[in-house]
């Protein structure tokens, strides 16, 4: 599934996709942003994908599909000790300004094999972002996203 970075992403079920913000949905016929990363964002974003919060659930995974041959990996570790992440069956969702930003795992694989560079503002977005399941990132994520993606109160 494709979407052009800071596109809405309309790949879930809620109504209000324009608070859903695409960014690392690559295809291998459309061009991309590449360049040099931060290693302070690279390190945040394994952490967010280690064990991420899912509002929606997909039955199976994704490939890579400019891997030709092995479909890409099915994890991405930091360094030899370093957090690991599982790729291709879950979605990272980062706070923004009134939004949400929405990343497949797969983008730390496009990131380390295919010089990815995502927009500055997502990476500023995961820089700064609460630790995953935090209450601070459930509030933010209550006050930016949809309000479907939330469960309802009893």
């Amino acid at each position: 599934m494709h979407y052009a970075d800071l596109s809405p992403c309309t790949y879930f079920p809620f109504e209000a996709a324009r608070k859903l913000i695409a960014v690392g949905w690559l295809d291998p016929l459309v061009e991309y942003n590449r360049g040099v990363l931060e290693d302070e964002f690279v390190r945040k974003l394994v952490e967010l994908l280690y064990d991420p919060w899912q509002p929606a659930l997909a039955m199976g995974s994704h490939e890579c599909g400019f891997c030709r041959l092995s479909g890409g990996p099915s994890t991405f570790r930091l360094g030899r000790s370093g957090s690991e992440a599982v790729l291709g069956t879950s979605n990272v969702f980062v706070p923004g300004d009134g939004f949400l930003f929405v990343a497949p795992s797969l983008i730390l694989h496009y990131m380390d094999a295919h010089e990815y560079s995502p927009p500055a503002e997502f990476q500023q977005a995961v820089i700064t972002c609460p630790p995953m399941r935090s209450m601070e990132y459930l509030k933010a994520i209550l006050k930016n996203g949809p309000k479907e993606m939330m469960p309802k109160r009893s």
